[in-house]
C-alpha cells in the first residue's frame, strides 16, 4: 500500500523542479531583455553626449541650444546633468517635489544623481580635455517595470497554483466524504440482513439447545458485536449522529477491557487506563471506535515484544485529552504524514482504513483534533482532542 504515496511524493517532488526550472527560465530571459534595454539607452547616450561635445565646439551656441531643445527633451529615460563642479543644472524625467527652496531642490536632485551612479556610471561631456559637465541617468520606466515583471508574473502564477490547488482540495476532499458516507451506508445495510438472521438463529438455539447456554452467550455477544458494528457504520455514514455527554474515562476502560478479553492468558502485553473521569459531548458508539482502533494499531505495533499500552485521560482547557502511548515499533519519519490518509498502511495486508476513519470521526463529526503527537521505536504517542459537554 506504500506505493502509491511514494508515486505521489515523486510527482510532487517533479512539479515542484519543474515550476522552479519555470521560473528561472522566465527570470533569466526577463533579464536579458532588461540588459538589452539597458544597453540600447547607454548607446543612445553617447550618441547625445557627442552630440552636446560637438555643439559645444562650434563657434555659435545655436547647435548647443538645438540639441537641448529638440534632443535631450525627447529622452525618455531620467537625466541629471551636473556641473564639473558636481552641480545640478539641468534634469529631465526626474519628479522634483513642488516648493523646495533652490537649496532643497539641488539637495533633493544630488541624492538623485547618487542613486542614478549607482546603477550607472556618469558620463563626462569633455571639450579640449576639459570636463563641461556630467550626465547621470537612470532606467527609464519601462526597464524598471520589466525589472518587475518576473516577479510580479511569479506572485500571480503562485496565487493562480494556490487557488487552483486549494479548490482541487475542496472538491477531492467533498468527493472523499461522500465516498466515506456511500461505502459506509453500504457497509452497514449489508451488514444488518445477516445480523437479524443470526440473532433469529440464536433464539432458536437457546430454545432447543438449553444445556449449551454458554456458547450460546458467546455467539450472541459476537453478534451483538456486529450489531454494534452495523449501527456504527450507519451512523459514520450519515448526515449526523446522536450526540449526549460521553464519559472519556468509562469509555478508555470499556474500549481497554474488550481488547484484555481477547489478548490471551500467554499474551505479555498488558493494557492499562489512568486518568479522571471527564465528559465530553459526542456519538459514544462512534468515539468508542476510535479508541478501539488506536488501541488495535498500538497492539500491532507491539507484536513481537513485551508491550505495554497505556490509555491515559484528561481534561486541557475544557478540552477532553486521551492519549494512547505504546512502545511498539513506532512510526518511520517517511510515513508519519501519511498515517491519516485513506488507503495507506505499513502493514502487508492492511486497509489503511482504521486511522482514516478514526479522523474522521474526531474532526469532521465531533471537530475535535486526532494527531500523531510523537514516535520512535519504544514508545509512540497519539492525541484526540474533544469538545467540551455542553452546559
Amino acid at each position: 500500500m506504500l506505493r502509491p504515496y511514494r508515486y505521489t511524493s515523486n510527482l510532487k517532488m517533479g512539479l515542484f523542479a519543474l515550476g522552479i526550472i519555470i521560473v528561472g527560465a522566465l527570470l533569466w530571459y526577463s533579464q536579458i531583455l532588461v540588459r538589452e534595454l539597458q544597453e540600447n539607452e547607454r548607446r543612445l547616450l553617447d550618441m547625445y553626449a557627442n552630440l552636446i561635445v560637438t555643439a559645444a565646439s562650434e563657434e555659435s551656441g545655436e547647435e548647443l541650444g538645438f540639441v537641448f531643445e529638440e534632443v535631450i527633451q525627447h529622452i525618455q529615460f531620467p537625466i541629471v546633468i551636473t556641473s564639473s563642479e558636481g552641480e545640478a543644472i539641468s534634469s529631465r524625467n526626474v519628479d522634483i517635489p513642488e516648493g523646495l527652496a533652490d537649496d532643497e531642490e539641488q539637495a533633493y536632485l544630488q541624492s538623485i544623481v547618487a542613486r542614478m551612479n549607482r546603477i550607472h556610471a556618469p558620463m563626462d561631456i569633455v571639450y579640449q580635455g576639459q570636463v563641461l559637465s556630467r550626465i547621470h541617468y537612470g532606467d527609464s520606466s519601462i526597464v524598471s517595470r520589466l525589472k518587475w515583471l518576473p516577479y510580479v508574473e511569479i506572485v500571480v502564477v503562485g496565487l493562480f497554483i494556490l487557488v487552483g490547488f486549494a479548490g482541487f482540495t475542496m472538491i477531492r476532499n467533498s468527493e472523499k466524504r461522500s465516498i466515506w458516507a456511500g461505502m459506509a451506508r453500504e457497509t452497514a445495510h449489508q451488514l444488518g440482513t445477516p445480523v437479524s438472521s443470526l440473532m433469529g438463529w440464536i433464539d432458536l438455539l437457546r430454545d432447543k439447545v438449553p444445556d449449551k447456554s454458554e456458547i450460546i452467550d458467546e455467539l450472541e455477544s459476537d453478534v451483538r458485536r456486529l450489531e454494534q458494528i452495523a449501527d456504527r457504520f450507519h451512523k459514520v455514514g450519515g448526515p449526523t449522529a446522536e450526540f449526549a455527554d460521553v464519559d472519556l474515562r468509562l469509555l478508555a476502560e470499556s474500549s481497554s477491557a474488550y481488547f484484555r478479553r481477547r489478548l490471551g492468558a500467554s499474551s505479555k502485553t498488558t493494557i492499562n487506563v489512568s486518568g479522571d473521569s471527564v465528559t465530553v459531548f459526542g456519538a459514544e458508539t462512534l468515539l468508542q471506535w476510535v479508541l478501539e482502533n488506536l488501541i488495535k494499531n498500538a497492539l500491532d505495533a507491539c507484536q513481537g515484544r513485551k508491550g505495554v499500552i497505556r490509555v491515559s485521560v484528561r481534561r486541557e482547557n475544557a478540552t477532553g485529552i486521551v492519549e494512547v502511548r505504546d512502545n511498539g515499533m513506532g512510526v518511520g519519519s517517511r510515513d508519519r504524514r501519511n498515517i491519516f490518509r485513506p488507503g495507506y498502511s505499513t502493514k502487508a495486508r492492511g486497509w489503511g482504513l482504521g486511522l482514516s476513519l478514526a479522523r474522521r470521526i474526531v474532526e469532521d463529526i465531533h471537530r475535535g483534533k486526532l494527531r500523531l503527537v510523537s514516535s520512535r521505536p519504544g514508545e509512540t504517542v497519539i492525541r484526540v482532542s474533544l469538545p467540551p459537554a455542553k452546559d
